[in-house]
């Protein structure tokens, strides 16, 4: 999974750092010119659900969103098992919704032929970034599934660096 990796950092560095150029020179603008940007609040809005989605996908790779670390510890066998389950399943319904009503809302927006108000840019575009970024957070969850299973068949501790590890292994 090193391509997605891959974009998923290019992804988020090209989005933060369209945020940051665009929102330091809409302000430089207002200061010297007394005018902003008319595109500014639009591309920054959407750029910042894109670095959102993304963000999370990066998250739930790293096992880095919050959880019940303390009660999860100690929980055994096929308990923690069912559980490691349960919780994906979860995961994976609430995506896989959040990726049907975001494709449903890309092919309402690309029906109708809606364009952004200052760009005259197809909104679907832009609103494409919540059902990609679904997909990615469906794809990290799976993965993030396989590996604690297998740390648990291991009767390893599977902290985040363990699974990190184990990530770096697939992706080389």
């Amino acid at each position: 999974m090193k391509w997605l990796t891959y974009i998923e950092y290019v992804l988020v560095i090209v989005a933060m750092a369209g945020m940051s150029i665009i929102t330091f020179g809409n302000v430089l603008s207002r200061y010297f010119f007394d005018t902003s940007f008319a595109f500014a609040e639009e591309i920054t809005i959407n750029l910042f659900v894109l670095a959102t989605f993304i963000g999370a996908s990066i998250a739930i790779k790293r096992q880095a969103h919050f959880r019940f670390q303390f009660l999860y510890e100690k929980m055994r066998g096929s308990f923690k098992r069912m559980m490691l389950l349960t919780t994906s399943a979860l995961m994976l319904f609430f995506l896989l919704l959040t990726l049907l009503f975001g494709l449903e809302l890309v092919m309402n927006q690309f029906e109708r032929g809606r364009m952004t108000p200052a760009l005259n840019i197809p909104q679907w575009l832009f609103t494409l970034s919540i059902p990609v970024g679904s997909l990615f957070c469906m794809i990290r969850t799976v993965e993030s599934t396989l590996l604690s299973w297998k740390g648990m068949n291991r009767n390893k501790s599977h902290q985040w660096s363990n699974i990190e590890s184990k990530s770096k292994e697939l992706e080389g």
